[in-house]
């Protein structure tokens, strides 16, 4: 396997399959979507002074008195702000469909994701076996299937070590933080330093295992891809198929990390150097979000007072606002998305083929027998 080869492939494919961008901007998006404190300070020191530990009754009291403080808000207002307590529970009620919202749309762009990244493998893998551009709605039929589906719950599998140490660190912080204000628990040095000890070898572990299945991941998803299989079957061929081809495996995958450490510092240059482009950018995107913002306003006006109606109104145009501001960093994350997943699976079709190329017969020219005189 030539890696030098396969990256320049990957390039060229990259600038001349620009069909490829628009699946490359879906995926930069979906990987993106996801104060000041000294009044308290000051409160603390005055109450406590300011070498005094918190105490287990000093947070149950405080915590009484933050709840007095949020009932009195929401009961009177802000008069000040010209704001009362019915419109703050209006606008509670309004950022809980904001968020709403946003997870709905979250979901979208998860789904986005996923069929963009069955339909860039298999672009790119047509494109190598035919020499044929397909266009945007071709590219979408091919990423619209059950792939999709399996790619995602191969992801899912991917990341069930990450997402049980954080649930098994979020219980352990949660059980330590109640026995600690009920008063219960008892820590004794040498247990304290063990379990610190214990917790970092953990987290170690799991990074380590989450790069190696993170490398994995892109052969399960070629495999279940180009080859059409279920999510078993793709993590058992993809085991097998690192496991035979290690070294091509591993020398390419030193080689996406040292591009990566390329990539880190270009992407800084580039983001420096295309600041006067996201001016431009954000200015054209202040004139397209102007009246939205203002309709959202109107509307929020109708039951909420003070300044919330630009608050809340500010809350549902950002996302349409970041969106086209940024849209030329959203480009170079389309480009980098797109020449690394063309990477990878030109990586597996040459990997693949190589047992092909090596058990080839070796044609012998044909003997011609000079005739007898």
């Amino acid at each position: 396997m030539d890696p030098v080869k396969i990256l320049k492939r990957s390039w060229h494919i990259l600038w001349s399959y620009r069909t490829l961008w628009v699946f490359g901007l879906i995926l930069a998006l979906a990987a993106g979507s996801a104060s000041s404190n000294g009044s308290s300070n000051s409160r603390y020191e005055q109450r406590y002074g300011e070498n005094q530990q918190l105490t287990p009754h000093d947070m149950q009291l405080g915590w009484q008195e933050f709840k007095q403080e949020v009932s009195r808000i929401f009961e009177h207002g802000i008069p000040e702000a010209h704001i009362t307590g019915e419109s703050l529970k209006t606008f509670l009620w309004v950022f809980v469909a904001f968020i709403l919202v946003m997870t709905l749309v979250g979901i979208v762009m998860a789904v986005a994701r996923y069929v963009s990244e069955t339909a860039v493998i298999k672009m790119v893998d047509d494109y190598e076996a035919t020499g044929n551009k397909m266009t945007v709605r071709q590219g979408f039929r091919l990423g619209w299937s059950k792939t999709a589906w399996r790619l995602f719950l191969i992801n899912l599998i991917v990341n069930l070590p990450a997402i049980a140490l954080m649930l098994v660190l979020l219980m352990a912080g949660i059980g330590i933080y109640f026995a600690w204000v009920n008063g219960t628990a008892n820590f004794a040095a040498f247990g304290t330093v063990a379990a610190i000890v214990l917790a970092f070898i953990t987290i170690f572990v799991v990074v380590i295992l989450s790069i190696a299945l993170h490398l994995l991941r892109h052969f399960f998803w070629r495999v279940s891809v180009l080859e059409d299989l279920g999510v078993r079957e793709s993590l058992q061929r993809g085991w097998t198929f690192v496991l035979e081809n290690w070294k091509s495996v591993g020398l390419m995958w030193l080689v996406m990390i040292g591009l990566g450490i390329v990539w880190a510092f270009a992407s800084i240059i580039l983001i420096i150097v295309t600041i006067p482009v996201v001016v431009v950018t954000a200015v054209v995107a202040v004139l397209v979000s102007a009246l939205p913002y203002l309709l959202f306003v109107g509307l929020f006006s109708a039951f909420l007072t003070g300044w919330l109606p630009w608050v809340a109104g500010a809350l549902f145009i950002a996302p349409l606002f970041f969106t086209i501001a940024f849209s030329p960093w959203l480009l170079l994350g389309s480009w980098q998305a797109v020449y690394t997943s063309t990477v990878w699976t030109l990586t597996y079709r040459e990997i693949k083929a190589l047992p092909v190329v090596a058990v080839a017969p070796k044609i012998e020219p044909p003997v011609v027998v000079p005739p007898a005189s």
